[in-house]
Order: structure tokens, then C-alpha cells, then sequence
């Protein structure tokens, strides 16, 4: 299969200076040259655009508004601009607004363009490759962190399969008794009619330990179901889901306390932003230390503070010292001597400035850490007005 290599696109209101460009150029790149402002941004609609090169004097549409225009529809292009004016106004906006990379001068110098068309298209592809790492190494944190989940959901779902398991045998031994007696020539159905109760028992036991597993699931499925990264998203069924799924290997070693009040929606990726939440409850079970299990205690806070929504996460472990904690949202960066990628905290703060937010830590040593996440929260639809 045919895989369509990203573009050069060339921007200029001149006929005879796109022809020149495609004749200097044509031969080394993919180029696609365009007249005009709007047609530049149909075409990178269309086409993956690996370097935008655009005058910067042209009617309609200026060079930097252009390119502005392409960083907010393909924010990894390359962006040059070109223009036969020495403007340093010009160059400034063009570094501010558009991110320009490069400011070239008409009329070119043959050489020296097809130098800088080279060197952008290599920084496209190696922004690009990194990306794809980025994307992976989440991949690799989300099982990392899935992985110290299951250790607690075999025992999370131990104790309602075993509700289950048992509530339907004493079902199967008393309807089969029940069946018994109603066979019988003169059956009691006084005494037939007080074991219901039991059976009743007995099935709502059951019905509870499914439903008990099915939340188990849910938590779950969160971390695993593909969603869209514009979704309104309510953090409190995220973070009860998070927890729910963490809490049996939390048990373990510590006791849980959460505080989950009603807070407005955010919006963004119901499965990243589960993926912060659980990245934060692995980080505090892993800051506890090896002690009895009531000595140890992780807090889960949510609540709404004017205009945006807060999570935080807090142990009482050793804390983080001050030269470590400038350092702790780095990536690969950990204290752990066994266990951990250093890449959770990483991902959690570029997610976080993804939704708009931002993450943080407050931390005495020997007295635990607190891990804030901050989101800006969804205005609530106005209230609808009463009929008259």
C-alpha cells in the first residue's frame, strides 16, 4: 500500500514565484503550492502538511495569520515564512502568533531554501516519531499501573463470587427441599410459607454480590475503553470507578479514606483523566512504607472551588524531600529503588495540561504528600424558566 509522504505547501499570492518554487523544488519534495490564504487552508484539510512555507504579504490572509490558522489545524507543521520586506514587527508576530520556526528573506537563495525545507521536514518527522513514543510509553504506564490493580482484583472479586456461590446453594438445597414437601400428600403451607423469607434473602444476597462485581468491571473498563478527548466527564463516577478498582490491594497496606462531594463536569477524556486518578492512588500506595496497615492512611478528595474542579490525593508517608520534588514530574525520573517506570507522574501532568488543568504536590518530609489535580469545570447549563 501506497503510504502519502506529508507535504511541502507553498503559499504566494504571485503565479510566477510558485512556478519558480515548484521548478526549484519539485524534484527533492512533495510540493503542493497554493495562491491564496484560503485555498492554503483547504488544502491542509485535505493533505498532512509536514512544512508550511508563506509569504507574508499577500491580500486577504497574511503570512503569519496563515500560519497561525495551520498551528491550530496541524500544531506539529513546520512553519516558515517568507517575504521580500525586512519587517522585524512582522518577524516577531510571526514567532509569537504563528510559532514560525524560521524567517527567510525573497528573493531566495536556492541552496540555502532547499537546506531549511530539509531540516524542517526531519524536525517534522522526528516530532512526529516522538509523539508516537509519547503515545506508547502511556500504553506502557496504563498496563504498568493495570498491573498493580490486578493484584488486588482477585481478591475484590473473591468475596462476592463466594456471596454468590453460596447464597445459590442454599437456593438449590432449599428448593429442592421446598419441592419435596409440595409433593407430599398433605404438604404444610404454613411452614412452606415462613422459608420464604430465606430464599428471599438468599437471592437478594446474590443479586448484591453481582452487582458488586459489576462495578468491579466498570472500574475496569475505565481504564481500558477508548474515548474521546471531548466528552463531558463527571470525575466523581471517575474517581469512585479508580478507586473502586485500586481499594482491594489499598486494604492491604493502608486505610482509605474518600470524600467525594458533587462537582460540576469537566470536559475531556473520561479515559485519561481515569488514568490520573489511578496513576496518583498507585504513586501514594507506593510511598507508604512497610509498617502496620492503621498506621498508614491514603485520603481521595474531590470538590468544586471557583470555576474548576480539584482532586487530591494525599498520604502519610515519608514525604518528598525538596531537591527531589522540582524533578518529580519528570520523565523516567523515580525514587523507587524496585517497581515503578517514572513515567505515571509524567503522563499525569501532560494529561492534566491537556484538559486545560494542572497537577502539583505539597510535601513536608516525614509527613506525607498531597498530589492536586486541578481541571476547569463545565458551566452548568442555565436552570430553565418556570412557565407563566
Amino acid at each position: 500500500m501506497h503510504v502519502r509522504q506529508p507535504i511541502v505547501l507553498y503559499v504566494d499570492d504571485e503565479p510566477a514565484n510558485l512556478a519558480v518554487f515548484e521548478m526549484s523544488c519539485g524534484d527533492s519534495f512533495e510540493v503542493v503550492t497554493a495562491g491564496s490564504g484560503a485555498e492554503a487552508l483547504a488544502i491542509v484539510r485535505e493533505r498532512e502538511v509536514g512544512v508550511l512555507l508563506t509569504d507574508q504579504r499577500m491580500p486577504g490572509m497574511s503570512g503569519i495569520d496563515l500560519a497561525e490558522a495551520v498551528r491550530l489545524e496541524q500544531p506539529e507543521a513546520i512553519r516558515l515564512l517568507i517575504t521580500g520586506y525586512s519587517d522585524l514587527t512582522a518577524a516577531v508576530d510571526a514567532i509569537n502568533r504563528g510559532q514560525v520556526r524560521r524567517y527567510l528573506k525573497k528573493p531566495w537563495e536556492i541552496h540555502e531554501l532547499r537546506s531549511a525545507l530539509r531540516e524542517s521536514l526531519e524536525l517534522y518527522e522526528t516530532t512526529r516519531r516522538l509523539h508516537a513514543l509519547e503515545g506508547r510509553l502511556f500504553e506502557v504506564e496504563r498496563v504498568y499501573a493495570l498491573g498493580v490493580v490486578a493484584a488486588g482484583i482477585a481478591h475484590e472479586l473473591r468475596n462476592p463470587l463466594s456471596w454468590i456461590t453460596a447464597n445459590l446453594s442454599v437456593l438449590k438445597e432449599g428448593l429442592a427441599a421446598l419441592q419435596t414437601d409440595l409433593l407430599a400428600k398433605a404438604p404444610d403451607t404454613l411452614s412452606l410459607a415462613r422459608r420464604l423469607p430465606e430464599f428471599l434473602e438468599a437471592v437478594g444476597d446474590a443479586v448484591e454480590g453481582a452487582s458488586r462485581i459489576t462495578e468491579i468491571a466498570r472500574g475496569i473498563e475505565l481504564s481500558t475503553r477508548s474515548q474521546r478527548d471531548d466528552d463531558l466527564v463527571d470525575l466523581n463516577e471517575v474517581v469512585t470507578l479508580t478507586v473502586r478498582s485500586v481499594q482491594g490491594e489499598l486494604r492491604k497496606r493502608a486505610r482509605l479514606d474518600v470524600a467525594l462531594e458533587a462537582v460540576p463536569a469537566v470536559r475531556g477524556s473520561r479515559t485519561k483523566l481515569g488514568q490520573v486518578a489511578l496513576n496518583l492512588l498507585v504513586n501514594a500506595l507506593q510511598a507508604l512504607p512497610d509498617r502496620p496497615r492503621a498506621e498508614n492512611l491514603v485520603s481521595v478528595r474531590l470538590a468544586a472551588r471557583e470555576g474548576s474542579v480539584r482532586l487530591e490525593v494525599q498520604d502519610n508517608g515519608a514525604g518528598v524531600p525538596p531537591e527531589v520534588r522540582s524533578r518529580l514530574f519528570d520523565p523516567f525520573f523515580t525514587t523507587k529503588k524496585q517497581g515503578g517506570t517514572g513515567l505515571g507522574l509524567a503522563i499525569s501532568k501532560k494529561i492534566a495540561e491537556e484538559h486545560g488543568g494542572q497537577i502539583g504536590v505539597v510535601s513536608e518530609p516525614g509527613h506525607g504528600a498531597t498530589f492536586t489535580i486541578v481541571l476547569p469545570a463545565v458551566d452548568p447549563a442555565p436552570a430553565a424558566r418556570p412557565a407563566r
